[in-house]
């Protein structure tokens, strides 16, 4: 009887072990942070999110948001990271916010923190001999096809009644369209910030001959997730909200602080990123001008060819409005 007590208790003793450690290995996953891999390049277009992740803005309960920095690469890097599966959620300029959303994979808009009718602008010099809109015609414009600064060249020449088939456009990668004017290689270039103000300062005789605004597009950064990540973890959309908005009131505040720390993580000079921080709009939205104007740039994208076909954007908003 004695062994048979001792059985049973050693039973009993390995059963409560068990259901102890059990309840210690659930408790130990239910403790686990949501991890998010948040994208982004490192350039000022993305700056509410650089600031963020430094400043842990996006810290929250049970939420891990991790950088996946991309470095200088093209905003389409962005995308592809969201598509491939290595972001869970990313930041990134219109265009490649549409391919993503176009792509494969399920994706959702989450929101637009920036951008501006005031990014896009044309750079011309003396060489050029263009002094005004109608002085285009016959002259060669660098710009980087398929991008939004593309579309808005294109409409640009429109609001102008400038003939599209007088004007020839050069497709540059951006990285090189200042090179190309100092060469003379075209007699204009049409870009995005920074680029327009590096123009200024590095071609001799350049000047500004229009920034490409009043043509009912807000060319918007946007914040794009993965739609399985959005709805599994809805809290962590938020936190990434919640954050972006107090990075966006810092850079409203303070853009002169905002430029110098931006300016550690990307290595760009401050002057040139407080310079772009002053001409982009901050702001976290996702209303109809958003919707609109990348509904426009997406009719545009497939007009030229490089979309095969227009995604519902309107249907794949995360939620109806942010604001």
């Amino acid at each position: 009887m004695k062994l048979l007590r001792l059985s049973v208790f050693a039973l009993l003793t390995l059963m409560l072990l068990g259901v102890c450690s059990g309840e210690g290995k659930a408790k130990s996953a239910a403790a686990e942070p949501v991890v998010c891999r948040l994208a982004y390049t490192a350039k000022v277009h993305y700056a509410p999110q650089i600031l963020g992740l430094k400043k842990g803005w996006f810290a929250a309960p049970s939420i891990t948001v991790q950088g996946v920095d991309l470095g200088m690469s093209a905003g389409i890097a962005a995308a592809e990271a969201l598509v491939s599966g290595s972001a869970d959620v990313s930041v990134m300029g219109d265009v490649p916010a549409i391919f993503a959303l176009a792509s494969q994979r399920p994706c959702v808009l989450i929101a637009s923190y920036g951008g501006g009718e005031t990014m896009h602008s044309i750079i011309t010099n003396d060489a050029s001999g263009i002094a005004r809109a109608e002085d285009l015609a016959g002259k060669r414009i660098g710009v980087q096809f398929g991008s939004s600064t593309h579309g808005a060249v294109y409409l640009y020449l429109r609001a102008n009644q400038i003939d599209q088939n007088s004007v020839t456009l050069v497709n540059i990668p951006q990285s090189s369209l200042i090179e190309a004017l100092i060469s003379k290689d075209i007699d204009a270039l049409a870009a995005s910030e920074p680029t327009p103000s590096l123009a200024l300062e590095k071609v001799p005789g350049s000047r500004l001959l229009a920034i490409l605004s009043g043509l009912g597009n807000d060319y918007p950064l946007m914040m794009v997730a993965s739609k399985e990540f959005a709805e599994a973890h809805p809290k962590v959309i938020n936190a990434l909200l919640d954050g972006t908005r107090r990075a966006v009131d810092f850079i409203n505040s303070d853009p002169e602080k905002a430029g110098e720390e931006l300016s550690a993580s990307t290595g760009t000079p401050v002057a040139l990123e407080v310079d772009t921080l002053r001409k982009l709009i901050w702001g976290v939205r996702l209303d109809e001008g958003i919707i609109s104007s990348l509904e426009q740039t997406a009719d545009f994208l497939h007009s030229v060819g490089r979309l095969q076909s227009i995604p519902d954007i309107r249907a794949m908003t995360w939620m109806e409005s942010v604001d």
